[in-house]
């Protein structure tokens, strides 16, 4: 077998500590050495004697993974302490490499244990890494840690994250304090007042304030004498301030807390807990030792800051539920205000940016709506969609009324406007029906007499087309290539004005799902592949000039020559991809990147609603969401590859610990809004998810 490389166990010993309750206790760190996803497993010579949690799993790339090793208690079967040197751990390790077994590691994480064992049956011995680790035992004493030995130190002083529930609890306190101190008061003067035992000298003094009822003489002239006394405790309470008896009245209360929160000099509430000061004692009267007040300590002026729970700190994802059936397409306008999404029930809903609220629903078609595009003119929004009933509407945006609707030979998958143009140009695909073959339309709307009409500018159909395609898109710095996708994962290039093919792009192996276009520069394109679940960003044509503020003036009429400049393998079958907005050829292709960097695609997918409830991927919520990539300069031993893709860290808005919720199906539709600060994703569960990501 060959050494562990694709996995960096640290440390690359097991080296047990005595942990705080006594047991024999050690933690690995397993990380991802590899370029792609990694499984593991670790074994031990006494597996009666030890315990792994856990023994086997993935790891993806750039990730790790902690196993803590426990060693039994005698009374389980483990044995002594010294007996740990004889045992031997090994760990073991396979690289990820293909559809089937991503697929059953991750029936194996979703309880079926079959899967993984078919998963090591899979790897061939050569194939397979090991290392053992040696065994490191701590020979110092048992650990004692001062945080919890020590007795805490009572402090009056809150936290400068004092929330409003810290505060009655201070005021809580302050109550029993000055209830005991009142207690204690009553015992030095002989009892409480007409309690049971007055004046007796009760070995067991009770803590209990006496009832009114009580209160009674009991003939013996002890009465006199409890009423002096109740007098005299109760003059006492009223010099330092308290209420008559003893008690505490809601003035009393008022008071603590006012003395506790105080306004500072910018008007902000400040936490101010101190004790009270010392009042003197009434002439004749000796205090105990043990009640005497301490000096008041300095206490600091902090800002009031009122934190929240640790459950409102998770981030909820505004979820549109206007769709009764999958989701297919989505889009922002150019305000990135209003997002417009389709649905297989026949429905367009434009909805308001961020809220989440339904602004208007767009019902004309009689077919699952595959797409839409909006255009931002002069004479407002004008608003393109197409379907499953062979016909591409055009709607005015803000009235939802249809100007005008052009039919085709057989079903509408896509359509978008060109930007770029001064007219009103779009294109749209359709698949073939009858003697109609499959073609691609570059159409144009005209207003005529205030009526809007649609003629043909160029016409694309098989056998010219390789196959029926599945999308299309405005390419080139001036947007003057089409690009269709088709199957066999082939991206076809078009001269947008005579139809003429100028270039193929075999991007991935097989289908191709979807690609991307950025708005400020035409010459890049990402897509993705659902077999091969990689998602790779191309450059269609690079400028002849050095300068980077070229604007593509040398290149005039010129034809594309893709070339791949970066990719990333995920670990899901991948529908949909989207690219950020703003980004430029001259990002893509710095090596140098920011430490931080940003989010610049978005890849989407999961399993077939099929391969969903073979696995139970139901509950799987990370299976369903977005996968943020970023440009990442990767260096190895041998040389440095300045260009790739990689996961984005899950921080902020990409930490599944901080987020609740999440798509029940398979991601269809990805989209960034125009200024990168939210995207959005339709899934099959028929929602839409709005998500912050700055």
């Amino acid at each position: 077998m060959a050494p562990l490389t694709v996995i960096k166990p640290q440390p690359e010993a097991v080296e047990f500590r005595f942990a705080r309750d006594g047991s024999l206790t050690a933690w690995v760190r397993l990380q991802n050495a590899w370029e792609g996803q990694v499984a593991y497993k670790m074994k031990t010579t006494s597996p009666k004697e030890y315990t792994i949690k856990p023994a086997s799993g993935s790891i993806r790339m750039g990730e790790f993974h902690d196993v803590q090793i426990v060693q039994k208690p005698p009374e389980e079967g483990g044995g002594s302490p010294g007996s740990s040197k004889k045992v031997k751990f090994m760990g073991q390790a396979a690289p990820v490499t293909t559809q089937a077994q991503k697929l059953l590691l991750y029936a194996a994480d979703k309880g079926k244990a079959a899967g993984r064992t078919k998963f090591w049956d899979s790897i061939p011995k050569e194939e397979l890494q090991e290392q053992q680790l040696p065994v490191k035992l701590q020979t110092e004493e048992v650990e004692e840690f001062q945080d919890a030995v020590e007795a805490p130190v009572e402090s009056h002083e809150p936290s400068s994250d004092a929330t409003r529930s810290e505060l009655w609890k201070a005021r809580k306190a302050r109550s029993q304090e000055l209830k005991n101190a009142k207690s204690s008061e009553e015992l030095e003067e002989g009892g409480p007042p007409g309690g049971a035992g007055a004046g007796r000298g009760n070995a067991e003094p009770t803590f209990e304030e006496p009832s009114a009822k009580s209160r009674k003489g009991n003939g013996r002239g002890e009465d006199a004498d409890a009423e002096k006394s109740a007098e005299k405790t109760a003059a006492r309470h009223k010099a330092q301030g308290y209420g008559a008896a003893g008690k505490l009245t809601d003035q009393d209360f008022d008071d603590i807390i006012g003395r506790m929160t105080k306004l500072g000099p910018d008007g902000k509430p400040v936490v101010q807990v101190s004790r009270p000061a010392p009042q003197p004692a009434p002439e004749g009267a000796e205090q105990s030792p043990s009640l005497r007040p301490s000096p008041a300590p300095d206490v600091e002026r902090k800002p009031l800051q009122l934190t929240t729970a640790s459950k409102s700190q998770q981030k909820h994802d505004v979820v549109l539920q206007g769709h009764s059936r999958p989701v297919t397409y989505l889009t922002f306008d150019d305000s990135g205000k209003v997002l417009y999404t389709c649905g297989k029930d026949k429905l367009v809903i434009a909805w308001s940016v961020p809220d989440g609220e339904c602004l208007r629903k767009y019902e004309g078609h009689r077919g699952a709506v595959w797409a839409c595009s909006v255009l931002n003119n002069d004479d407002g929004s004008l608003l393109l969609t197409c379907g499953a009933d062979n016909y591409v509407l055009l709607w005015q945006a803000e009235s939802a009324e249809i100007l005008c609707q052009v039919e085709l030979p057989g079903v509408v998958r896509c359509v978008e406007w060109c930007s770029h143009s001064l007219s009103l140009r779009f294109a749209c695909c359709c698949n073939g029906f009858k003697a109609k073959p499959a073609a691609i339309e570059v159409c144009e709307f005209i207003n005529i007499q205030g009526a809007m009409t649609s003629r043909c500018c160029a016409s694309i159909a098989v056998p010219k087309l390789p196959s029926a395609a599945t999308q299309v898109a405005w390419a080139g710095p001036y947007r003057e290539w089409l690009c269709s996708v088709h199957e066999a994962g082939l991206v076809v290039f078009w001269d947008a004005v005579t139809g003429s093919e100028v270039a193929r792009l075999p991007a991935h192996e097989d289908a191709v799902s979807k690609i991307a276009i950025p708005h400020s520069d035409g010459r890049l394109l990402a897509s993705c592949g659902r077999q091969d679940m990689e998602v790779r960003l191309w450059c269609l044509a690079r400028p002849e000039s050095d300068d980077e503020e070229s604007d593509f003036d040398d290149m005039g009429g010129g034809k594309p020559t893709p070339e791949l400049m970066r990719n990333f393998t995920c670990d899901r079958p991948l529908n949909c991809v989207a690219i950020r907005p703003s980004l430029t050829f001259q990002q893509a292709a710095a090596e140098e990147q920011d430490a931080e960097g940003s989010c610049m695609l978005l890849a989407g997918g999961g399993q077939d609603a099929r391969d969903v409830a073979l696995v139970e991927a139901g509950t799987d919520v990370d299976q369903f969401e977005p996968i943020p990539l970023r440009f990442a300069r990767t260096s190895t031993a041998d040389s440095v590859v300045p260009l790739g893709l990689e996961h984005y860290p899950a921080e902020g808005a990409w930490d599944p610990k901080s987020r609740k919720g999440g798509h029940f199906g398979p991601l269809h539709a990805l989209a960034f809004s125009p200024d990168a600060k939210l995207c959005a994703s339709g899934s099959e569960d028929g929602n839409v998810r709005l998500r912050e990501l700055l």
